[in-house]
C-alpha cells in the first residue's frame, strides 16, 4: 500500500474511533434517556481546547497563539483532564438547562449556550486564541516514539482503538445495569418514574454529566490527532451531525450507534467529496449537508427505529416461593 492510501486509512479510522465515542455519548443521552442534548458539539470542543492547553505548555506573549491554563502535562493526563472538564461544564450546564420539565425547552436552553459559548470563545481571544484556534498541539509519545509520519499514524490508530474498547466497556456496562433500565423508563415515562420515587431530575444530570464527559474524551482524542482545534470545527450543525448517526444507526442500540458513526460520518461524506467539482466555492458542502439532510428525513419517515433498533429486553417472571 502506498503512503498517500496508508495515510488515508489511518485518518479515517481514526476519525471513526473518535465519532464512535461520540455516538455512544450522544446515544447514552438521547437514545437511551431521551435527554435532547442540543449543546453537544460544545462539549466535544471543550475537550480539545481543554487537552490543546494541557500540553502546548505556558502561554507566551509574544508567541502566535494565546491561551489560559498552559502546561505540558504528560499522557494520559490531558485526556483524563479533558474529561473531567466536560463532566464540570455539563454539571453546570445541566443545573439549569435540565430544569423544564419538557424535553423541548431543555433542547432549546442548550442550544443557545452552545451558542454563547461559542461567541465568547471567538471573541475572547485570550481564552483558546480567538477565531484562529490552537495550532501545533503535541501529539502523544511522539517524541519518545521517534516514528516517521506513518508509523506513528498506526500507532495512534491502536491508541485510539484501546480507547475505543475500554469506552464501549464501560457504556455497555452502563446501558446493561439496572441503573441502564432506569434511564429507559425515564425516557419512555418520566411522571410514571416520578411517581415511584426517582427523582428524574437527578436521574437527567447523572446521564448528562457522563456523556458531557464523553463528548470531550472524544475532543481530546480529536485534538491531538489532527495537532489543532479552531471554531469552525465545532459549528452548530455538528451536533446535528451526531444526532443524524444516532437516529440512522438505531438510538438506544451501542452498535447501532457505531454502524451509525461508520456509515454517516465515514462511508456517507467520504463518497461525497468525490463529486466531481462544480458550481461556486463551497456549493458541494451544501450539498453534503442536503443529502444527510434527506436521508435523515427518509429514516424517520419510513424506518425511525434505526438500522439497528434497540434491543428489546425480556424478564422472567420471579417463581414463586414455596
Amino acid at each position: 500500500m502506498s503512503s498517500a492510501y496508508q495515510y488515508y486509512a489511518f485518518t479515517l479510522l481514526v476519525f471513526f474511533g473518535v465519532n464512535t465515542i461520540a455516538a455512544w455519548a450522544l446515544n447514552l443521552q438521547y437514545g437511551v434517556s431521551g435527554v435532547l442534548n442540543f449543546a453537544f458539539i460544545m462539549f466535544q470542543a471543550v475537550g480539545a481546547y481543554v487537552c490543546g492547553v494541557l500540553t502546548l505548555g505556558p502561554s507566551d506573549n509574544s508567541g502566535f497563539q494565546h491561551y489560559l491554563l498552559g502546561a505540558s502535562l504528560p499522557f494520559p493526563l490531558p485526556w483524563l483532564a479533558a474529561a473531567a472538564v466536560g463532566g464540570l461544564l455539563a454539571l453546570v450546564v445541566g443545573s439549569f438547562a435540565l430544569r423544564p420539565s419538557r424535553p423541548d425547552y431543555q433542547a432549546m436552553v442548550m442550544l443557545v449556550v452552545s451558542i454563547i459559548v461559542a461567541t465568547l470563545v471567538v471573541s475572547q481571544g485570550g481564552w483558546f486564541n480567538g477565531q484562529q484556534g490552537l495550532a501545533a498541539i503535541p501529539k502523544p509519545f511522539q517524541d519518545q516514539l521517534d516514528l516517521d509520519l506513518l508509523g506513528y499514524g498506526w500507532f495512534y490508530v491502536g491508541l485510539t482503538a484501546a480507547l475505543v474498547l475500554v469506552v464501549y466497556a464501560f457504556v455497555h456496562r452502563l446501558t446493561g445495569s439496572p441503573w441502564g433500565r432506569r434511564l429507559r423508563a425515564m425516557r419512555e415515562n418520566p411522571e410514571a418514574l416520578e411517581a415511584l420515587g426517582v427523582n428524574v431530575w437527578a436521574e437527567r444530570m447523572k446521564v448528562y454529566v457522563v456523556g458531557g464527559a464523553l463528548a470531550a474524551l472524544s475532543g481530546a482524542v480529536l485534538a491531538q490527532f489532527i495537532g489543532a482545534w479552531s471554531p469552525g470545527s465545532w459549528g452548530t450543525a455538528e451536533t446535528f451531525l451526531y444526532f443524524a448517526v444516532v437516529i440512522i444507526g438505531g438510538a438506544g442500540n451501542n452498535f447501532g450507534a457505531m454502524v451509525g458513526a461508520a456509515l454517516v460520518l465515514g462511508v456517507f461524506q467520504e463518497a461525497l467529496r468525490y463529486l466531481p467539482s462544480f458550481g461556486y466555492a463551497g456549493l458541494a458542502e451544501a450539498i453534503q449537508f442536503m443529502c444527510l439532510g434527506f436521508l435523515l428525513l427518509a429514516f424517520l419517515w419510513w424506518r425511525p427505529i434505526g438500522l439497528f433498533p434497540e434491543r428489546r429486553r425480556r424478564f422472567g417472571t420471579a417463581k414463586p416461593r414455596p
